[in-house]
Order: structure tokens, then sequence, then C-alpha cells
């Protein structure tokens, strides 16, 4: 065979069969919720849920009215409560503390 085809066929290969198996998974809490992928899910085919399909669910968190210099990891002083969940929580690989791009704060992110 031509080594530009077996090239072909071993990138159209890793393509369709070693796709990231992380979309196969979800986390412990959801899992236990009895929750199936539809669920949060509701495009088809598949695409990323939309922060309101979150609040199906969960509700958005309050606004503090005095922080006396503690910070609250679900009602930001830059963002208030209007940042994004997914900056932080992921279902489909680890969730990340995004205050911690310019902060060092010990959040643990479920």
């Amino acid at each position: 065979m031509d080594k530009k085809l077996i090239l072909t066929l071993f990138a159209v290969f890793m393509l369709f069969f070693t796709h990231d198996t992380s979309a196969k998974t979800m986390k412990p809490h959801h899992k236990n919720a009895g929750l199936a992928c539809a669920d949060c899910h509701t495009s088809k085919p598949f695409e990323a849920a939309e922060m309101e399909q979150c609040l199906t669910c969960h509700e958005l968190p309050q606004k503090k009215e005095d922080y006396h210099g503690a910070p609250d990891k679900h009602d930001s002083p830059h963002y208030g409560v209007e940042l994004e969940c997914e900056n932080c929580h992921a279902e489909h690989e680890s969730s990340e503390n995004f205050c911690n791009s310019c902060h060092e704060f010990e959040f643990n992110v479920p």
C-alpha cells in the first residue's frame, strides 16, 4: 500500500475510534441523582448544555451585601453572580477554580 494512503487511513481511524471518552462520563452526584445525558443535553446531536439548562435544577447564588474581605465563590466582587457556571464547573472533565486564574484560593470545585 501507498504510504500516503496508510497515513490517511490511520488519521481516519484516530478520528473515529479514539475520540475523547470523557463524553461518556458523568459526575457521581449527577449520576446518583438518576440523570441521563438527555436531561442536560436537550439538542440533537448533543451540544454543550447552556447555563439556563443547569438552572432547571440548580439555583443562582444570591448577591452578598458585605464581603468583609472574604471571597464568596458564587458571588465574585468582579463579576457578581453573573459568571457562567461553566467557568468553574465541568461535567465531562475536571472542574477548575476560575478565581485562581489571578488569585490563590482553596475552593473545592465539584
